[in-house]
């Protein structure tokens, strides 16, 4: 339909200009199986058969086989195919396959979800891209965002929807979203072991779809104005054809003939050109990139990082927000290893109140990271220091929080006016003897101590942050 060049610079220019929201499929979802990559929902599919008894085939060809006797498992339908053999056979009612499926994919996620992200971090790390779409209702785009976007620690908000929910919805798009806040939105339902909160069959899907038309603007209707007023981009849905169709069709306001203010970019491997021809027919704005969301997904990330080099979120750089405001208004948690589980609990009381945490996850450090700049940055661009101090930070003479505290340290010499440290005691049995921690810098002395024991914040603590928050918004605003 266009040529590959203008293609790209049309997709960037819109991404650059925050007009795109992906929509991703299960072609980007892979487990690793005896050495071998398979897709996903093809594992579930054939361990869900195989807890009750049955066996399956992936369909090549014509579909014929030795085995006879094995279920067919078409691909990208591999578990609507094994649900239906299932029912059919008598094995199991629909509602009570919805938790063994919950169940198999939470074992596998147990082990593997990490290894299996690796494609949705390249498109997380396309900082362009706010909110996600996924149809399937696994929660592996989010895992991926939170390890590119924000070091790991769940930040990103689920929007679920599904029919047998209260009022059809779980969440909406905030009126003003923060700088560094990304969404993934479900438009199937998300895995749960209750029954038709996700869809595991077609039936399910053409349900889902008829609430959608119905149901969805009432609830969401922040998330539907932005997936109507925007470009979407589908990676590896794998939609039937009439689905992509009707899919489209329901995301415009207007006929897919008609002149639009905004288009689709599907990508799609090369098939029979059914699809393909009907956009091209009656579908101008519907632009194809005939490749694997794979293939395509690289080469977006590649691109982007060749002309964003530093607004590319990479999840050793997590800390080192996106753009100026968020670089204003961030608070930097610095902690030891040993003090993880307290840092993390930290972090979500500070969610709590509202803070734009910056995380630094030394795990994802590489050999070869010039980690001391990526540290600077995020230190030098925070508004506030929080550095955790215990009993384990006393037994540890180096690690990298203590260049943390160093750099924290010289930049605080510079500031005047204003707290930028808050020292934070996370040991139980701290009563307010700051002097009883001895290998903090001298200008931590200082300063008044915070105290958080285990990482949950004293009141006085609590409303000490919360008051500063306040005082820099109201800075801002004036």
């Amino acid at each position: 339909m266009r040529d590959e060049a203008e293609f790209w610079d049309e997709l960037l220019a819109q991404i650059e200009a925050g007009q795109v929201i992906p929509v991703v499929g299960p072609e980007l979802l892979t487990a690793s199986v005896d050495g071998r990559e398979v897709p996903l929902y093809q594992l579930l599919a054939e361990r869900l058969l195989a807890k009750y008894g049955m066996a399956g085939r992936i369909v090549v060809g014509d579909g014929t086989s030795a085995d006879d006797a094995a279920v067919p498992l078409r691909p990208n339908h591999e578990l609507n195919d094994a649900v239906c053999a299932l029912v059919q056979n008598g094995r199991r009612r629909v509602q009570d396959l919805y938790r063994p499926i919950h169940d198999l994919y939470k074992q596998w996620s147990e082990t593997s979800a990490a290894a299996a992200t690796q494609p949705l971090r390249a498109l997380a790390s396309v900082a362009g891209f706010r909110v996600f779409v996924s149809v399937t209702p696994d929660d592996l785009l989010a895992r991926a965002i939170d390890a590119e976007r924000h070091g790991g620690v769940a930040k990103t908000e689920h929007i679920v929807f599904a029919p047998k929910l209260a009022s059809g919805t779980l969440g909406d798009l905030p009126e003003t979203p923060s700088s560094g806040y990304t969404a993934v939105a479900y438009l199937f339902g998300r895995m749960s072991p209750s029954p038709f909160v996700f869809a595991i069959h077609d039936e399910d899907t053409l349900e889902f779809l008829h609430n959608l038309q119905l149901n969805a603007s009432d609830g969401m209707k922040r998330l539907f104005a932005q997936l109507r007023q925007q470009s979407l981009l589908l990676i590896g849905c794998n939609f039937a054809d009439w689905l992509s169709r009707f899919f489209i069709r329901l995301s415009n306001t207007q006929r897919l003939a008609d002149a639009r203010s905004k288009r689709e970019f599907v990508i799609e491997p090369p098939g029979d050109g059914s699809l393909t021809l009907f956009y091209e027919r009656f579908s101008p704005d519907t632009w194809v990139y005939a490749g694997t969301a794979r293939e395509f997904v690289a080469e977006l990330a590649r691109r982007w990082q060749e002309r964003h080099p530093r607004s590319t979120a990479r999840a050793d750089d997590a800390s080192v927000p996106i753009s100026t405001q968020a670089r204003a208004d961030t608070f930097f948690v610095s902690y030891s290893r040993t003090d993880l589980a307290a840092a993390r609990r930290l972090f979500a009381s500070l969610q709590e109140i509202g803070a734009d945490v910056a995380w630094f996850d030394k795990s994802e450090l590489k050999p070869g990271d010039d980690w001391e700049r990526k540290i600077r940055n995020a230190i030098n661009g925070c508004y506030l220091f929080l550095p955790l101090v215990s009993a384990n930070t006393e037994t540890r003479e180096e690690g990298f929080f203590r260049e943390e505290w160093t750099l924290a340290a010289e930049r605080a010499r510079r500031i005047q006016g204003r707290k930028f440290i808050v020292p934070v005691v996370v040991d139980r049995d701290y009563d307010g003897n700051a002097g009883r921690y001895q290998l903090v810098p001298d200008s931590f002395q200082g300063v008044h101590f915070g105290h958080a024991p285990d990482g949950g914040m004293t009141d006085d603590l609590l409303q000490e942050l919360t008051q500063m928050l306040r005082d820099r918004r109201d800075q801002r605003a004036a």
